[in-house]
């Protein structure tokens, strides 16, 4: 029997926070995040959450910090890669130091989670993974590139990563909560809760269910455009592709 421990990074406030709460219900709720008197402060009088620090920047601990973790609690085969930080500002005002974090936090620490955890779905061809990511890469609003351009990253690793394991029960999905409130958008207009419907739906996807596949309250959205009969190699395009000028090879 595999064990009903979910890993949720982030787990100190906003989605994190809400999603925690609501699923030690049914799991056990293993809340990582870096503040870690606020995660015993906030699950106090859940017993079935579990609070440990971890600092997500810090890339090259993460798999020991988990390790560790796993030796307390048992093996993790489902897992919400929630932890995020938007750094604002012009790519000219953007200092290296905050596209680093942003890069690290929201767009390779949770590979580097899942690169602890795989190994144990893998044996047990088990797992399902939602990686929360956002519309911003779609939408790339001024002033937030970093934000962007780190969730960019993250959404790519996520695909690749569904076809890696196709053919196993491993589901690795992206799901934006939309719009919701939260220590980094306090003014947004939806709460926490209205995501809670499409996190049900994939964590309980069946065997044959989608993977590498991006969804946002309820939809399933595509993130590539219709690029059926598109010739990379020989640079060939299709009839969807607005033609700019005629290439002709010398």
């Amino acid at each position: 029997m595999k064990s009903n421990n979910i890993l949720i990074t982030g787990a100190s406030s906003g989605v994190g926070l809400f999603l925690a709460k609501r699923l030690s219900a049914q799991y056990k709720v293993i809340a990582v995040a870096r503040r870690i008197d606020k995660l015993r402060s906030e699950f106090k009088d859940f017993p079935n959450v579990r609070p440990y620090f971890l600092d997500l920047n810090d890339v090259n601990r993460i798999g020991g910090a988990l390790e560790e973790i796993i030796r307390v609690e048992g093996d993790i085969f489902y897992v919400i890669n929630n932890a995020g930080v938007m750094q604002p500002g012009s790519i000219e005002a953007l200092k290296m130091e905050q596209m680093l974090q942003s890069i690290h936090v929201n767009g390779l620490a949770p590979m580097m989670v899942l690169k602890t955890l795989l190994p144990a779905m893998k044996k047990q061809n088990f797992g399902r993974i939602i990686n929360i990511t956002s519309g911003a890469p779609l939408n790339c609003s001024p002033e937030y590139g970093a934000y962007s351009a780190s969730k960019s990253i993250l959404n790519s690793l996520t695909i690749t990563l569904g076809k890696e394991l196709v053919s196993s029960n491993i589901k690795v999905n992206l799901m934006s909560p939309g719009p919701v409130q939260s220590e980094m958008a306090p003014n947004a207009t939806l709460q926490p809760s209205i995501c809670f419907p499409t996190v049900d739906y994939l964590l309980s996807l069946p065997e044959d269910g989608p993977t590498g596949q991006f969804f946002w309250l309820g939809y399933e959205v595509p993130l590539f455009p219709d690029l059926e009969g598109v010739d990379w190699l020989g640079g060939v395009g299709n009839e969807k592709l607005r033609k700019i000028q005629d290439i002709k090879d010398d």
